[in-house]
């Protein structure tokens, strides 16, 4: 039996209803989507407005539905962890995606009654949002976490996955991952709802889900015994899991690990950048993303402001991204994305 646990996001009524004092000359823009960046666009935003007097409005409403206002033109902007599939419908007028922030997806949880960070290797991982091991004693669990070889005193407490209800980017970059790494058990290609990826019926597990990051933070800090995704900036104080990477490391998910990740990159002319889920760093954490903005290329005051707001996202918020637990764009993919900005606004 499935619980449901569903966050109350702000309407478009609400959006529409939040005023900045700014000077008669400025722009307001409206975005909405990826909760994933959330964290990193409110403290950007206000920054923004500070430098500038053009203000940002910007709904957490998860990558799908982010997407969804954009292509019927109620937001200036979208904010995605991944572009749109062949099977959503896309706007009329031509646009561009553009890398403006990366970072970890950890696997955050929390365990009354031990304190010790808990590592999973790719097959516990995979078999724990499967529904296949249930209990936190598991003797798959106990032998990954040994201590001077014995074995440790975890709880025998029931396993609880929590799990995004919305169509979210970070669902579809989890289940894309769990599909690369463990293919005979995850055997559906990765998707924005975790329910249609999870292989198999998933009302026959005793499962939670909620809506947005925000609330998968809430259901897991009220909930002993939980497993979820979410971005790191989200934990608020619950512990993550160290995760097996490719070579056989057991890595958290920090900034840094995120980074060597993204690093292993191949982006194509449309600013989609295709991620190697099995990168064999040593050093890499495996399980991160990019956040796409997504925004027209025709020529207009809304969109001459979207497009300086991206560039303030890569240039000056950039780097403040890891006070937050987020990844900065640098490097190659840095100038890859202030090339497609430069698409945005520029008929």
């Amino acid at each position: 039996m499935r619980r449901k646990y569903i966050t109350i996001s702000f309407t478009l009524a609400l959006i529409a209803s939040f005023f900045y004092s700014t000077p008669a000359n400025a722009t307001d823009i409206i975005g909405s989507g990826s909760s994933f960046a959330a964290n990193f666009i409110d403290r950007c935003r206000v920054d923004f407005v500070k430098s500038t007097g053009d203000s940002v409005v910007y709904s957490a409403s998860g990558s799908g539905a982010g997407k969804n206002m954009f292509t019927n033109g109620i937001t200036d902007f979208a904010m995605s962890d991944v572009p749109y599939s062949g099977s959503e419908q896309k706007p009329s007028k031509e646009f561009a995606y553009v890398p403006l922030v990366a970072g970890p997806i950890g696997i955050v949880y929390k365990l009354d009654g031990y304190k010790i960070t808990i590592k999973m290797s790719k097959d516990t991982l995979s078999k724990v949002f499967a529904g296949q091991i249930t209990m936190w004693n598991d003797p798959q669990i106990l032998k990954e976490n040994l201590i001077s070889g014995k074995m440790p005193r975890i709880p025998a407490t029931k396993i609880r996955v929590v799990y995004r209800i919305d169509g979210s980017g970070t669902s579809e970059v989890f289940t894309s991952y769990l599909n690369a790494i463990a293919p005979a058990i995850w055997n559906k290609i990765g998707n924005k709802n975790f329910a249609t990826a999870f292989p198999g019926d998933i009302n026959k597990f005793y499962m939670n889900s909620a809506s947005g990051s925000h609330g998968i933070a809430m259901v897991q800090g009220n909930t002993n015994g939980s497993i979820g995704y979410n971005e790191i900036s989200y934990a608020r104080g619950l512990k993550t899991i160290s995760v097996e990477n490719e070579a056989g490391k057991f890595m958290q998910p920090t900034v840094s690990a995120a980074s060597v990740f993204l690093g292993d990159f191949v982006p194509d002319k449309n600013g989609v950048v295709k991620i190697n889920y099995k990168n064999p760093n040593k050093l890499s954490y495996n399980i991160s993303t990019f956040t796409y903005g997504i925004a027209y290329k025709e020529k207009n005051s809304k969109n001459d402001t979207v497009n300086k707001f991206f560039n303030f996202m890569l240039d000056t918020c950039g780097k403040k991204a890891e006070d937050i637990g987020y990844s900065p764009i640098r490097g190659s993919m840095l100038k890859f994305a202030k090339d497609r900005v430069k698409e945005i606004s520029s008929k």
